[in-house]
């Protein structure tokens, strides 16, 4: 060891060469960095392109790429409203918005004009999937860097639904509800799939098209549709002399030959499983790189099974017994929380690892109504506790609302 004496603290001028170094670092090797820096988070990859001019020089600018370029999606970002009645685009925010960090629990405050005339449809992959009031127009936005897609307007799936005696005012009403994905081809080309489950279809357009075209075919029941890596998966339950649950996935459109219009596949059914392994399904989740399906054990649902798609498929209908240090939201939306450890703590000490929080469905009493608790499960030891203080289900809890609170609520339309 170095005697105490020998040791010397660094000056300003000694501070100022380091400094130099660092500006000076090749250029390849700042690009290589930086990118190593994106896969983690798109708001590190800011700061880390803020250094110096370098450093900015040398690395790709992310305005203008940020829908292009899959690798700027802010995936770990969720908007996090403010509660009290403030929804997003409410005049007292003077068009700001927040947004909360599913792993590191960051906050950071965006403006967004565009929530004055418009209303927010989805999410996917942190993008925000817009429509503007007047003219029905989508847009998907980037919260982040500000780069729009324009797309066609939602009315013009209307001529292209059968005719029925439902009112133009209910038909619109059933496009409002979409689970969204997006793939960018190698040209690109961003193409937008809506999966309508309402009316069982699925419509897609690109950016610039003039109207969305609605697929020919039907699925139905679609049940909860999710969008996942670029494609969407969707549950359909069989009748009860068959009693199998199916999982189909909706591939992107495919460009046709000659350079024709792109036409869309039928739904492929890749998975099918016994229907009392899945008798009260309660939604697909996305934990990390893998789909996860939440479903009760049995009509006692006492116990909730998880499963990955991925064993689905294969035909392994096996359940997993740990999700690790994640915390999974499930509802109308479902959300992963990676509670990540920092020097042997929690990023998110108030979430509880391994466990699943959402509202647990109660067998029906014949002598009185059906019940619903917000309580959160332990996959490790199999026990329900309540999720927060208050009943949720049937009121708001007490103030001060804690995060959970927060984050579940923008799981379910009805508090939006």
């Amino acid at each position: 060891m170095i005697p105490c004496s020998k040791l010397r603290r660094l000056t300003r001028s000694d501070f100022a060469k380091m400094s130099l170094d660092w500006a000076t670092l090749d250029r390849d090797l700042v690009e290589l960095i930086g990118g190593r820096v994106l896969t983690g988070d798109l708001q590190d990859y800011v700061r880390f392109r803020a250094v110096c001019t370098h450093w900015s020089a040398s690395t790709v600018r992310p305005q203008g790429r940020g829908i292009l370029d899959p690798r700027f999606y802010p995936r770990r970002w969720m908007m996090l409203p403010e509660g009290h009645g403030l929804y997003p685009g409410h005049p007292n925010l003077r068009g700001f918005v927040r947004f909360f960090n599913l792993s590191t629990g960051a906050f950071v405050r965006v403006q967004l004009p565009l929530l004055d005339d418009h209303v927010i449809l989805d999410s996917v992959n942190g993008l925000l999937l817009l429509h503007r009031d007047h003219d029905t127009a989508i847009r998907l936005l980037h919260p982040f860097t500000g780069d729009v897609a324009e797309l066609p307007p939602l009315a013009s799936i209307l001529p292209q639904m059968e005719a029925d005696n439902h009112s133009e005012r209910n038909k619109r009403s059933r496009l409002m509800r979409v689970c969204t994905s997006i793939a960018v081809s190698s040209t690109g080309t961003i193409t937008v799939m809506l999966a309508l489950d309402l009316i069982h279809r699925v419509a897609y357009a690109t950016a610039g098209d003039q109207q969305w075209t609605l697929s020919t075919w039907k699925l139905k029941p679609m049940l909860k549709p999710v969008s996942f890596q670029g494609k969407i998966y969707a549950l359909q339950f069989t009748s009860i002399d068959i009693r199998k649950v199916y999982i189909y996935q909706f591939n992107p459109p495919c460009p046709a030959a000659e350079k024709g219009p792109a036409h869309l596949p039928l739904p492929a059914k890749i998975a099918e499983c016994p229907m009392d392994k899945f008798l009260y399904t309660l939604n697909f989740v996305e934990c990390g790189s893998e789909l996860l399906l939440v479903t009760y054990n049995d009509v006692s649902r006492s116990k909730l099974l998880v499963y990955r798609l991925e064993d689905l498929v294969s035909g392994k209908i096996e359940p997993i017994t740990s999700i690790g240090d994640n915390t999974l939201f499930v509802d109308e939306c479902c959300l992963c929380v990676s509670g990540l450890r920092n020097k042997g703590s929690m990023s998110l000490p108030s979430m509880s690892p391994n466990s699943i929080i959402c509202f647990h469905s109660l067998p029906v009493d014949p002598a009185s109504a059906g019940l619903a608790r917000f309580e959160q499960y332990d996959l490790g030891t199999g026990v329900w506790t309540p999720a927060s203080d208050g009943d949720i289900f049937q009121r708001p809890p007490p103030s001060p609302h804690t995060l959970i609170h927060h984050i579940f609520t923008c799981c379910h339309r009805k508090y939006w």
